[in-house]
């Protein structure tokens, strides 16, 4: 019998060297096979997406047949952009000089974080992230040869003297951050630490790429001023933003602010990757906001998930306080991040294993959201999301995690 073809000889170096699998793919894997309660799901929750107005939204999209042709707004849908500029503005998220121009419309805020990776990293140069940080945008940052250097932060995310230190020794692209209820920590950073970075910045003339997906999901307040509004007229801040959060993960519609310098750059890096977005998606999503109240909507969804942080965090008190392990109570967002240096254990990644195929309850190890480099840095740490559990889930699911941690075998 013939051997299936293997492909050895034609994978390329990115395919073989610079990607791992995900780790939170793995645990979401491991999660559904072995029946598990997971803690696992940083994503929006299905019962609360807004499916009747959905329906409505889209009722009539099919009226306007030029949206089955190929777009005309290289950016994306005009009346989109008008509607999330208005909107940046009116919520003090964006400068005066922010237009539609500026707005590039995406699929997701992974492109957007796609295609500033692919226009500004170059093989071989420094990219500075918070360290912990999103695993996707590792992974993403990695592909295109960057070299990621995490930060030191503590809860008030990046340490400024930490970020200054790093940037006087070696030459640095640009600076990722998560500034709002981070992933995977669920830090905020509060505006005095922000405009020092934004100072740090300006003397080594260096970027920052803000990745602002939770922005809405503020809990006890507020959300601090993006960096886009703070750094003002100085334009060398980047925003990215996504629906997902806000109306259903599956729309894939997110967008990136974008300086008037690296417009044709991003454009053309975006044409290269499929000409233009579903024009089709983009007005329906449009029918949907321009009916929807969309304060009582951002309202609906602080109510829900507030009481959904309140269950674990209550649970976590009740649970694993107890044992020492030490976690934080996040503002806002999804997550929260847990410290298990107390029990001796130092690969939590075998823990959580050892978790969902005994216990049946699943984290996701915290080693997944440092650089490769660095993974040791989250070798006793891990992350839990609350997003879509309710507050009894979350009582048996950290017993049953807190049981685990009783039993597992150093």
């Amino acid at each position: 019998m013939t051997e299936p073809f293997s492909f050895r000889y034609q994978l390329s170096s990115m395919a073989k060297e610079r990607l791992d699998p995900s780790e939170i793919g793995v645990m979401g894997k491991l999660c559904a096979q072995n029946k598990a309660i997971s803690l696992t799901a940083g994503e929006p929750s299905a019962d609360i997406y807004p499916i009747d107005e959905l329906k409505r939204a889209f009722a009539s999209i099919f009226d306007d047949t030029s949206l089955l042709e190929y777009s005309k707004d290289d950016y994306g849908l005009l009346r989109l952009r008008e509607w999330i500029t208005d909107r940046m503005k009116k919520d003090g998220m964006a400068p005066e000089w922010v237009t539609p121009k500026n707005i590039l419309l995406t699929n997701g805020a992974g492109e957007a974080i796609e295609l500033v990776a692919e226009t500004l990293i170059d093989p071989g140069c420094t990219v500075l992230v918070e360290a912990p940080t999103f695993t996707e945008t590792l992974l993403t940052f990695r592909k295109q040869g960057a070299n990621c250097i995490g930060v030191p932060a503590d809860d008030d995310g990046i340490i400024p003297e930490e970020f200054e230190n790093i940037v006087k020794q070696r030459s640095v692209r640009f600076l990722y951050t998560i500034p709002n209820f981070q992933n995977p920590t669920g830090r905020t950073s509060p505006v005095e630490r922000r405009v020092k970075i934004l100072e740090i910045a300006s003397r080594y003339d260096i970027p920052i790429f803000e990745d602002d997906p939770y922005h809405y999901l503020s809990y006890d307040g507020k959300a601090p001023e993006t960096y886009l509004s703070l750094a003002g007229g100085d334009k060398r801040v980047l925003h990215s933003n996504s629906f997902s959060k806000l109306v259903a993960p599956g729309m894939r519609c997110g967008w990136l602010v974008v300086p008037e310098a690296i417009i044709p750059h991003l454009n053309a890096f975006r044409i290269s990757a499929g000409l233009t977005r579903p024009a089709i998606l983009q007005q329906g999503l449009f029918n949907y906001l321009s009916a929807t109240d969309f304060e009582a909507r951002v309202a609906f969804l602080c109510d829900t998930y507030r009481v959904r942080r309140n269950g674990m965090a209550d649970a976590i008190a009740k649970y694993l306080k107890p044992l020492g392990i030490k976690t934080n109570y996040p503002k806002g967002g999804f997550f929260l991040w847990g410290d298990a240096s107390s029990t001796g254990i130092d690969d939590i990644a075998a823990f959580a294993r050892f978790a969902v195929e005994n216990k049946k309850v699943a984290i996701v190890p915290g080693k997944a959201f440092f650089p490769r480099d660095e993974a040791e840095r989250g070798r006793s740490s891990f992350r839990i999301s609350f997003a879509k559990v309710d507050p009894a889930t979350a009582m048996e699911g950290v017993k049953r995690l807190s049981e685990a941690f009783r039993e597992y075998k150093k």
